[in-house]
């Protein structure tokens, strides 16, 4: 990559930030507190971390890794940390932006709405839904109580087997059709396109990738666009206004539900910005040195966000409302479930045209597909970046390493996803959901330190690096300190033993959650003995190498300008080619600065005078 001219301007810049919309499909706010800590956390927490982290990878032009390793490089090992818990957040995302795909393609392929293999399902009756084995405080199920958009998500998507006996209070026969067409999963097919489409994104490297994500912004911001016009255009607002109340209205019931709220929306925000992850150091980097840019990317990040994040929630809000309203039978829920049945059952439901329906999930597509893009050549980068010195010793293709480094996460990824399209697809989702985040509060405490340490050391001005490292330790400490209070109630509901010593997960699973929440971390020390080595063979005092690494700060330049490049220079002027130039390097860096003006003529005589003055000056100083 060139350091002097940026791959990434401001508009791509912006138009590459709208990916950050794309956690909003999932994880709509669910309360108009939660809505409101979520711009809460966006200004208070979210600023420091993007201005700190978008200034140094452009500024040093480096990523997570390598910036910690010009200036902290006992800390490598924290950036890769980072690096492989983005990979797991990835692996673990893709199988959904997968099927969001396979719904794309199934919307635009037949009308009626056909989801996937599910028009056999027999839907049972009142009478058939009773069932004598069953408690008298279970509900008798109506007609169609059982969408069939919810059997194909479970089965097709979730990869759920029937039970034994009986599921939900319906006999298993009714789902035996059901798992019997799941067999013929797309799943694996789906995800195999989904990371094709990244490597060909990612590949080719930052400024390839940025300009087709530029493209890719504004063609899903269009997709959602038409299909909110649609919704408020042609179903009944009335009921589109109560639902946008009832889930948007602030309300304080108590102070539990006040804190659980407040801590969904911090949560929702942390989801969709890269504030305490290894994409924004990169991000910063690939917007090249100029000032202005490095110093405003954190306001063009919050910006898009602010104005755009909510906009899937409120394009939602007609077709969920109007078929509640519709007594459809769905219960109103986030997470994967609201985009991958809710809303094909609202399309259904209601008659949606097929073209709406496929821009919608085309939108929500190219959305989670950008950050895909973005979380993978993060990696990708990281990684080339700190093989430069073995590709420039070799002579090799920067271009077909990168393509090679590409393909070789493309490939961890999907084996990592891969669990998810088979029968374990389910337990895999559970556990991926209730571990993914389990210990994010001591990455985050130790990325933030690292960074801390980083951006002190450079040469910015020192009220600056007072105010933003007070503020930024703030934040850190903060978030760390939600994300534990996050993993203490998970845990407590989740496993903690009941009075009658029951559990939702049993012991083995609970092993399982904390092998891969700890996973990341074997990072540290890998990047620590890495350093260590490195250290020992340059010679130098080993202590100061590992904690201090560059002692000298890097010197600010304004790349905002960029000058034409001056012509070059010869080795030597004509006249100073003798036969004495074996002997006497005339084009010696200190001669050529310290001799010779360019309007005044001297012999051959006088020229080895004066160079020899120069030796003996040199020598005795």
């Amino acid at each position: 990559m060139s350091h002097d001219i940026p791959p990434w301007n401001p508009l791509q810049f912006v138009m590459i930030c709208m990916f950050t919309t794309f956690s909003t499909f999932f994880l709509p706010p669910e309360s108009g507190l939660s809505l409101v800590a979520v711009f809460v956390s966006l200004l208070i927490l979210c600023i420091p971390a993007l201005f700190v982290q978008l200034k140094i990878g452009g500024y040093l032009q480096k990523g997570i890794v390598g910036s910690f390793s010009m200036f902290f490089p006992i800390w490598k090992g924290v950036g890769i940390a980072a690096l492989l818990d983005l990979l797991l957040r990835i692996s673990s995302l893709a199988p959904v932006v997968a099927q969001i795909g396979t719904y794309a393609f199934i919307a635009i392929s037949d009308h009626p709405f056909v989801w996937g293999y599910c028009n056999e399902l027999k839907i049972p009756t009142a009478a058939e839904c009773i069932d004598d084995n069953q408690p008298q405080s279970m509900p008798v199920f109506r007609e169609g109580a059982y969408r069939v958009e919810q059997l194909f998500y479970e089965y097709e998507f979730l990869q759920k087997s029937p039970g034994p006996s009986h599921i939900n209070g319906f006999p298993q026969w009714h789902f035996t059709e059901i798992a019997r067409k799941a067999e013929v999963s797309l799943m694996p097919v789906t995800l195999a396109i989904v990371w094709v489409m990244v490597f060909l994104l990612v590949g080719f490297g930052g400024r390839v990738c940025g300009w087709i994500l530029f493209l890719l912004g504004p063609a899903a911001l269009s997709c959602l666009l038409a299909v909110t016009g649609y919704g408020y255009a042609h179903l009944n607002m009335d009921d589109t206004l109560a639902f946008l109340q009832k889930h948007y209205r602030v309300s304080f019931d108590d102070s539990n539900q006040v804190l659980e709220n407040w801590t969904k929306g911090f949560q929702l925000v942390m989801y969709s910005i890269p504030a305490w992850s290894a994409i924004a150091a990169t991000m910063g980097k690939m917007c090249g040195r100029g000032r202005k840019i490095r110093n405003i990317g954190w306001l063009l990040l919050v910006m898009v966000y602010a104005l755009i994040s909510q906009l899937p929630p409120i394009a939602m809000a007609p077709y969920i409302s109007n078929m509640l309203k519709k007594n459809a039978y769905v219960s109103y829920s986030v997470g994967p479930g609201l985009i991958l049945w809710q809303m094909p059952a609202a399309f259904t439901a209601l008659n949606i045209p097929s073209a709406y329906a496929f821009i919608f999930f085309l939108s929500a597509f190219l959305f989670s597909l950008m950050f895909l893009c973005v979380g993978c050549l993060t990696i990708v980068d990281n990684v080339v970046e700190a093989l430069a010195g073995w590709i420039e010793r070799k002579a090799c293709s920067k271009v077909a390493v990168h393509l090679l480094i590409t393909f070789i996460v493309m490939c961890v990824a999907k084996a990592l996803g891969i669990i998810h399209t088979t029968r374990a697809g389910y337990y895999y989702s559970m556990l991926f959901d209730s571990s993914m985040y389990q210990l994010r509060f001591i990455i985050i405490m130790l990325m933030a330190l690292g960074f801390l340490v980083v951006y002190v050391k450079q040469n910015f001005a020192l009220l600056e690096r007072v105010l933003m490292a007070f503020w930024f330790g703030s934040s850190a400490l903060t978030c760390a300190s939600l994300w534990f209070y996050t993993f203490i109630n998970d845990y407590d509901r989740l496993f903690i033993h009941t009075s009658d010593k029951n559990t939702t997960f049993s012991a083995e699973w609970d092993v399982l959650r904390w092998v891969i929440a700890a996973f990341p971390f074997i990072g540290i020390p890998i990047g620590a003995l890495h350093a260590c080595f490195v250290a020992c063979g340059e010679g130098s005092p080993v202590c100061v190498k590992l904690w201090c690494g560059i002692t000298e700060r890097v010197r600010e330049h304004n790349f905002d300008q960029l000058p034409p490049p001056p012509p070059p220079e010869p080795t030597a002027p004509p006249y100073m080619y003798t036969y004495m130039d074996s002997a006497y390097p005339l084009d010696d860096v200190t001669y050529k600065m310290e001799y010779d003006p360019p309007e005044t003529a001297i012999t051959s005589t006088q020229q080895l005078y004066t160079y020899l003055k120069l030796e003996n000056c040199q020598a005795s100083i």
